[in-house]
């Protein structure tokens, strides 16, 4: 493969160039990409009391849950906007004027299937609710977690440690 001729048929091909888009200008400085603002974690109630308020019930198919006297304790009548948030298996609920969710028609609330699944909560299954009046919250408790919670007390309770 010797040296390019001129007038032969290698010279009529045009050049080839590289597309700056497809390939970035490696001499240009980029900024760092901003960073996002860490959002906090949901205040969980500390201490318990005459202001945390206690529910059991099944949720539906749909993800619907209708605990009435724990809603109105909270004031959180129909058409109340919500936020949902997930922290460690927990469901956990809050006003928000903006929120994407709402207490709806019949005083129930629905659970996303996205926030079921991180939280391994299904259908008919018992949840445990937590209300704290003072944080204005709702928390959600997969049945299986206040069991092993039971569990985990009863054990402390009797010393003994059933799975040795």
């Amino acid at each position: 493969m010797g040296q390019h001729v001129p007038g032969t048929a290698r010279s009529l091909r045009p050049r080839e160039q590289l597309i700056a888009a497809l390939v970035p200008d490696s001499t240009q400085r980029h900024p760092q990409p901003a960073r996002l603002p860490a959002l906090p974690e949901p205040r969980l109630p500390v201490e318990s009391g005459p202001d945390l308020l206690i529910g059991a019930v099944r949720i539906d198919r749909t993800g619907r849950v209708n605990e009435r006297l724990l809603l109105r304790a909270l004031d959180w009548n129909p058409g109340r906007r919500l936020s949902l948030d997930t922290l460690r298996g927990l469901i956990v609920i809050a006003p928000d004027l903006s929120g994407p969710h709402a207490v709806d028609a019949r005083g129930a609330l629905t659970l996303p299937a996205a926030a079921r699944r991180m939280c391994g909560i299904e259908p008919d299954r018992p949840l445990v609710l937590a209300a704290s009046i003072h944080e204005q919250l709702l928390i959600v408790h997969p049945g299986t977690t206040v069991a092993r919670l039971l569990t985990e007390h009863y054990r402390d309770i009797t010393g003994l440690d059933h799975d040795a």
